[in-house]
């Protein structure tokens, strides 16, 4: 009897240490609607293979440490580094996986608008819109896949479509979308035309974007105006520190030190920085 009461607390040991790190997670208000949003999996599956691998790497790091240092020495690492390190990994690699989908799908929200106005002029009723999206234009919209299937699939668990719509909308990570969800919402309640919305929120979406493209393109102008600045300037510096140089050496810096640092390091780096910027400017304003 002994021996299996020592087994069944054994076997149950992982849960006693998991179960508080979970409820940990569930106390994160938003942390659902980021799960979701993010397209990562249920808050569940999260929440329990988050709790399982911090508590393996704070078991290790509190055995390492104990190992080469003493026992206080592993709890203290363990529990006062190691552990919020661990849970503010998880939650910061959910946020910004939420944050990247959402640029995604701001960047491809016109097709979606495109093809569900066009669908909106065969199909009044909402819900077989998002029905005819979700099936017939599974492939093309795989960037928006989650809110149209959590719409679908909340609809025919017999929600509301207004509900279902408000629901979706507060998950979704794209905010031109979730107007598009809230409005089409408040137009299941008060009737109003659903073609006038989407024509509504897409002119506000590409006046939004025009507007974007012009920080974008004034950003480049200054950028390229920078770059062209070291690169016309780069000869007379040679020139000037090769003189200065000449005139009065420097111990330990010499003309050749000088031309190679700022040909061989000051200039690529500033080639390679200037293009990395350029081309992170260029993805915000690519669809």
């Amino acid at each position: 009897m002994k021996r299996e009461k020592v087994s069944n607390y054994l076997h149950a040991l992982p849960k006693l240490l998991t179960d508080p790190l979970t409820t940990l997670y569930y106390k994160y208000s938003r942390l659902e609607d980021y799960v979701l949003g993010a397209g990562v999996s249920s808050l569940e599956e999260y929440a329990a293979t988050s709790a399982k691998l911090t508590l393996i790497t704070v078991l290790t790091t509190f055995i390492l440490a104990s190992t080469f240092y003493s026992v206080p020495h592993g709890l203290a690492i363990s529990l006062g580094v190691v552990f919020p390190l661990c849970y503010a990994a998880s939650l910061s690699h959910v946020i910004l996986k939420y944050r990247s989908r959402g640029t995604v799908m701001e960047a491809k929200f016109p097709l979606l608008a495109s093809l569900m106005s066009l669908v909106i002029t065969s199909e009044k009723d909402i819900s077989k819109v998002f029905d005819v999206l979700s099936r017939s234009y599974r492939e093309v919209l795989k960037d928006f896949r989650v809110e149209l299937e959590m719409i679908t699939s909340l609809i025919k668990l017999n929600y509301p479509v207004n509900e279902a719509l408000a629901r979706v909308a507060r998950i979704t990570p794209s905010p031109t979308f979730r107007e598009v969800l809230l409005s089409l919402s408040a137009s299941v309640m008060i009737g109003a035309e659903p073609l006038e919305i989407m024509n509504t929120v897409t002119s506000k979406y590409l006046e939004k974007y025009s507007l974007k493209v012009e920080k974008v393109v004034n950003e480049l102008s200054v950028m390229l105006e920078i770059y062209l600045a070291i690169a016309l300037l780069t000869p007379v510096i040679i020139g000037s520190l090769g003189a200065l140089l000449v005139l009065n050496p420097v111990g330990g810096i010499s003309f050749e030190l000088v031309v190679f640092v700022l040909s061989y390091l000051v200039v690529p780096a500033s080639s390679l920085a200037s293009m990395v910027l350029i081309d992170a400017m260029i993805s915000k304003v690519m669809i």
